[in-house]
């Protein structure tokens, strides 16, 4: 695990995370840009539609992250009374005014009564996406409402840049997922199988007065007990759940889930731009077995998660596996409908 390419407090910081999807945009678009003139389409028009997706794309899947996965009274708090949001790391450093808690690095609010550090007030605490927080899709149906419109605008087919984009975007999300296993987010359910994960950090219980080291959470378990935890979120969940007990140094073996939509995103990747892309019998048919395998294969991988799964239906379905139902309904029906009409030539050549 390691969140951080480069020192977090050196001159250039790199997160893991964001690097590594920036560098999977940049790849995609390169590949799109490459195979764009021999798809019938503006090189210069897929540079300009990179740049929308990029932003549409990240705006997104930040307010769907907000909107879906139980942070939104937190962002909300942030802005309007920021005594009210309790930050694990924050939340133990004893302080007797503002100064205390900027000492200690510990945000730079005191509060009068509990006399613990809370955050400063932050307005904008939600679109800061290069802090972590991104859901896919709600960048993907973000990006897609925009791309509509702006090939609208500049008189292309929908699906024929779909068509050209779902091959690469298959290969950003690899990058993405590498950079969620740096990270250590999005873990898997225990196991016991040889591929397990264990992931870093370290445990402790509270000192004498309650507190914590700089920089560790104070986490309560499901008795009551309080505990110091710092590194992967895993490790902090098995201790919340008291199914590990401290001190501990690294989590219980999951599913590297990250890896298992990695590998899956690499072979669609392989799949749609060496196959099906040179084999296609209608316009929109990469689009629509992109939307259709990735919508199947997330949905699977979801079973094998458990970090936070989103709010809106408890424990029954996590907010990815909702939304992909519709995607691979939509792609099923336009499926079937494009196999049964009659077989229609490509315009141009395929190869690269």
């Amino acid at each position: 695990m390691y969140p951080w390419l480069t020192s977090p407090d050196g001159y250039f910081p790199l997160p893991s995370y964001f690097t590594l999807l920036m560098v999977g945009f940049m790849l995609a678009t390169y590949i799109a840009f490459r195979l764009s003139k021999s798809q019938g389409i503006d090189p210069d028009d897929l540079l300009d539609l990179a740049l929308y997706m990029l932003i549409a794309g990240l705006i997104g899947a930040r307010l769907l992250h907000v909107l879906a996965d139980g942070h939104l009274t937190d962002y909300v708090n942030l802005c309007l009374n920021p005594l009210e949001v309790e930050v694990p790391s924050f939340i133990h450093v004893p302080c007797a005014d503002d100064a205390d808690c900027l000492k200690r690095e510990a945000g730079e609010l005191c509060h009068p009564a509990a006399l613990t550090c809370r955050p400063a007030r932050d307005c904008f605490a939600a679109l800061k996406f290069w802090h972590g927080g991104l859901a896919f899709y709600g960048g993907f149906v973000l990006a897609i409402l925009v791309g509509l419109r702006f090939l609208k605008r500049r008189g292309i087919a929908f699906l024929k840049m779909a068509d050209l984009c779902s091959p690469v975007i298959a290969m950003g999300l690899v990058f993405g997922r590498m950079g969620c296993l740096l990270a250590g987010c999005c873990f898997g359910l225990l196991t016991d199988l040889p591929i397990g994960l264990e992931f870093p950090g370290d445990a402790r219980p509270v000192d004498a007065q309650g507190r914590c080291p700089q920089n560790y959470d104070l986490l309560t378990t499901e008795s009551g007990q309080k505990v110091c935890v710092i590194g992967s979120p895993a490790l902090a969940q098995h201790v919340k759940e008291e199914r590990l007990s401290v001190p501990a140094r690294h989590s219980l073996s999951v599913h590297p889930t990250q890896l298992y939509e990695a590998v899956f995103c690499l072979m669609l990747f392989a799949y749609l731009l060496f196959w099906r892309r040179r084999n296609v019998r209608f316009t929109g048919q990469v689009f629509w077995e992109f939307s259709l395998w990735y919508g199947v294969g997330r949905f699977v991988v979801e079973v094998f998660r458990n970090d936070d799964r989103g709010v809106w239906l408890g424990s029954s379905l996590s907010t990815s596996q909702i939304i992909a139902i519709p995607f691979i309904a939509l792609a099923l029906v336009a499926l079937v409908r494009g196999y049964r009409a009659p077989p229609v030539a490509p315009e141009t050549s395929v190869d690269s």
